[in-house]
């Protein structure tokens, strides 16, 4: 089984897969990916997937990026949290929430095994801050909810 972990970004700048990689290498990070470094496409310009193997012994964390006016998925992933959000009290919390939803303009979803180790986490953190800093983003976490900008519970969603 998996779970997903989202970045709900509020810019449409979006880094390269190029420096993503960078940041997790700066990090300390031995990982592979696909598409490599060396394939034809890995330089594209409007990435949509990566898939990141942190420990050979562990499943990669897939990584999609979806984007407004351009995805399906990027409308009913919206709709979905929005319609959730809707059924929690009313309260400050909550309207900033519904907020990010709203004015999200890109989702990065990292599809996640159940099974993920330590080490996973501590590099799917660094990719999480990165795109967060990088394109004003906030987590949204499976049976979790939508973190603030300082990592701290905004909603709980389960």
């Amino acid at each position: 089984m998996s779970f997903y972990v989202r970045v709900f970004s509020q810019d449409e700048d979006f880094p390269s897969r190029y420096a993503l990689c960078e940041e997790l290498l700066e990090a300390g990070f031995e990982f592979s990916t696909f598409p490599g470094k060396y394939d034809e496409d890995f330089d594209e310009k409007d990435w949509k997937h990566l898939m990141l193997e942190y420990d050979s012994d562990s499943e990669p964390i897939r990584l999609e990026r979806n984007l407004a006016e351009k995805d399906t998925i990027f409308e009913e992933e919206k709709q979905e949290f929005l319609e959730a959000l809707n059924e929690i009290l009313t309260d400050k919390e909550q309207k900033k929430a519904v907020e990010i939803i709203t004015n999200a303009v890109q989702i990065y979803a990292f599809d996640v095994d159940d099974d993920i180790t330590e080490k996973g986490w501590d590099f799917l953190n660094c990719l999480l801050d990165f795109l967060c800093d990088a394109t004003d983003g906030y987590v949204q976490i499976d049976d979790e909810g939508i973190y603030d900008k300082e990592g701290k519970i905004l909603v709980e969603m389960e």
